[in-house]
This record gives structure tokens, C-alpha cells and sequence, in this order.
């Protein structure tokens, strides 16, 4: 057997983007292509065409490989719906619901996204952050925290999924800094590396959500708008400021929630620093996680499944 030959293709394909590993048996990336061929990007009857166009190179060179994918490929906008899986759920739970899609010649395994219903009825549910989340609990991390426009918190005990909480943060502040007038002095100023302005905001945050301050998240808000206004924050720190208020915020409900365990953080390299900044501003500690999580959870799960032994 040659050593650290290619045993599988794993696909992350978002709505957004597309990454595919070429994986050995022992969970080492030998090759890697990225690509903007989300899948909000293309037709429906396109998925089969487009994988071919990206990753036909692999098929032709080792043909045969299993092949693995998680994200929106596996929703109702995607090639075919993967249900979902409640939790808690471990690896193998999720493996034995993988969705076949494509032909005897290129089959394509989908995974399923998981759904989770808190003690107040409220369900939640995330497709594609499993597979890094399964990744990351591998080396033994119990909270992991995944920011994002729906940043994801979730519980993890020996690489079991106990419960997760999604925060609609990224999302919140695109619309505030682009659609608000209390975004105003946000929406033109420039974009920069976390600084005092965001250490205040994270903070004044992490306060109106634990009920520290006289106003609440929403009252907080309008501080955007108001504190340069009134010359108490420089104009161009207004979007600064205006993140570190929404993920402080996110920081200080998720850990009445999530009390055990050092936040383990995952995803662009830029957000991930964001978050230790808040982290680092409200006094607590928070790591983060080498990179290709999703790769290390994918190869976990074809391992679960089957696909590679």
C-alpha cells in the first residue's frame, strides 16, 4: 500500500463557496481546490456538471474514490435534501443517514444537517457546521464556537452533539450598519483590526445583555449612532464599535447557556481574531482552531459510514 495515497473526496460546499479535499486513509489533505461555486450560485440541474468542471481532475487521476459532502448542497435549494438528524448526535448517528446522490459512476454521499429544540420549545437547526464541529471535538474540545452571519455555539461531550444556540450576529450588524439610521456612521467608516472602540463596544455589549447598563441590546444600539453624533467616539470607529457591541453581546447571552468549557473558535481568519478580541475584552478565554476542521469532521464521518476503512 503506497503510503499516504488518496482515499477520499470530501466536498464542503456552502451556499457561498465550494472547497474539496483530496484525503489520505489517515486524514491527511493532499490536495486542495477552492472555488466561488456556491451553491446559491448555480441551477438546480447543475450540481452533477459543475462538480465534474471542479474536481474532475481527481476523478480521472484516482477514480473510484469515495465521495463525501456537507452544506447547502445537502439542503432543499441544494441536489437533494439530507433530512435532519435531532440531538443529541454522534458521528455515527449522522453517518447512517447520509443521502446517496448522483450515479453508480460518481456517487456523491450528502450528509445531514441537525436540529436541536431547547427547553422553551424553540427549534434550531444548522447544515454544514456539524462536520467542522464533529472536526474540532475530535481533539477533545467541549464548546466550539463558529462566528459566521448565523455564528453557532454548540455543546460537545466525547464527540457527541448535545445541544447548539445560533446567533443571528454577522447577520444583525449588515443589516444595521447597511439599512439603519443608527448604522449611518458605521456604514462609511473604514473597515479595521479590532481596537479600543471595539474593546468598548464588546464590552458595553456584554452589559446591556447581562442587564448591567439602563438599556438593553436594543437601547445600546442607537450608542452607534449617538456616541459620534455627540463627539464621544470618533466617526470612523462607529463600525468598530458597532461589532464589538453585537458580539459582546453574543458572547455574554451564549455563556448563560454554555457555562462549561473553553470556547473553542473556528472560521475566517479575520473573525475568529475579532472574537478572541471580545473574548480578551470581557475577561475570558477563548482558542482558536487550526484550520480544515470540516475537512478533519468529513473524514470522520466516511470513516463512521463506511466509505473508508
Amino acid at each position: 500500500m503506497v503510503e499516504h495515497a488518496p482515499a477520499l473526496i470530501a466536498l464542503d460546499w456552502g451556499s457561498s463557496s465550494f472547497r474539496a479535499y483530496l484525503m489520505s486513509r489517515e486524514g491527511d489533505v493532499l490536495d486542495e481546490i477552492e472555488s466561488a461555486d456556491g451553491v446559491s450560485t448555480i441551477a438546480p440541474h447543475a450540481f452533477p456538471a459543475t462538480l465534474e468542471r471542479l474536481a474532475g481532475g481527481w476523478f480521472l487521476a484516482y477514480p473510484g474514490l469515495p465521495i463525501i459532502a456537507s452544506g447547502m448542497i445537502g439542503s432543499r435549494h441544494g441536489w437533494r435534501e439530507a433530512p435532519y438528524v435531532r440531538c443529541p448526535a454522534e458521528p455515527r448517528d449522522i453517518a447512517a443517514n447520509l443521502t446517496p446522490v448522483g450515479t453508480d459512476e460518481r456517487e456523491v454521499h450528502l450528509a445531514p444537517g441537525l436540529a436541536y429544540e431547547d427547553e422553551s420549545g424553540q427549534p434550531d437547526v444548522m447544515r454544514g457546521e456539524e462536520v467542522q464541529i464533529l472536526g474540532i471535538a475530535s481533539a477533545g474540545a467541549r464548546l466550539v464556537v463558529l462566528p459566521g452571519s448565523h455564528s453557532k455555539w454548540a455543546s460537545v461531550d466525547r464527540g457527541r452533539i448535545l445541544s447548539f444556540k445560533t446567533f443571528v450576529t454577522g447577520e444583525l450588524f449588515a443589516a444595521v450598519k447597511d439599512h439603519t439610521l443608527a448604522g449611518a456612521f458605521a456604514r462609511v467608516a473604514r473597515s479595521k483590526p479590532p481596537g479600543a472602540a471595539f474593546q468598548r463596544g464588546a464590552a458595553d455589549g456584554a452589559a446591556a445583555t447581562l442587564g448591567e447598563k439602563n438599556a438593553g441590546l436594543l437601547g445600546s444600539l442607537f450608542g452607534a449612532r449617538s456616541l459620534p453624533l455627540m463627539g464621544k467616539l470618533a466617526e470612523d470607529d462607529a463600525g468598530d464599535y458597532l461589532s464589538g457591541l453585537l458580539i459582546g453581546a453574543e458572547i455574554a447571552e451564549a455563556r448563560r447557556l454554555f457555562a462549561d468549557g473553553t470556547p473553542h473558535v473556528a472560521g475566517a481568519e479575520a473573525l475568529v481574531h475579532r472574537y478572541l478580541a471580545a473574548f480578551d475584552a470581557l475577561g475570558l478565554t477563548a482558542l482558536a482552531v487550526p484550520p480544515r476542521a470540516a475537512a478533519r469532521g468529513l473524514h470522520l464521518l466516511a470513516r463512521a459510514a463506511g466509505l473508508i476503512r
